[in-house]
């Protein structure tokens, strides 16, 4: 597969995120100190925007309810840590993990790789 161009190293700061939409999927970029991130940009929560979002120590906070996924994995940390999915059956079609993509820079460009949909 291709990697695609979706924004310049200089246009997001350290410890900013930007929202792209790559061939029609919303894609959440990351610059975290050391490198760059690309997530699936809605929150498995509510499908809502993760743009905005504050990230510490590789940890993505939604800004909309606080649901926290690994940068580098797109893990669920919170809540599925915290509360038990036997109690709460309800949670568990909300933890899904988001999807990553592999990222690479390229003469100062950041380019993402789209894992297609079957």
């Amino acid at each position: 597969m291709e990697y695609v161009t979706v924004a310049r190293v200089e246009d997001i700061p350290q410890g900013q995120t930007r929202l792209v939409e790559v061939e029609q999927q919303p894609v959440l970029l990351i610059h975290e100190s050391d490198g760059f991130y690309a997530v699936e940009g809605l929150c498995s929560h509510q499908n809502l925007p993760l743009e905005g979002g504050q990230v510490w120590r590789g940890v993505l906070d939604c800004p909309w309810h606080h649901f926290q996924y690994d940068i580098r994995t797109g893990e669920n940390l919170y809540p599925q840590r915290v509360y038990p999915l036997d109690a709460l059956p309800q949670l568990r079609s909300q933890v899904n993990p988001l999807k990553t993509y592999p990222v690479r820079i390229v003469n100062q460009e950041i380019q993402i790789q789209l894992i297609k949909k079957n």
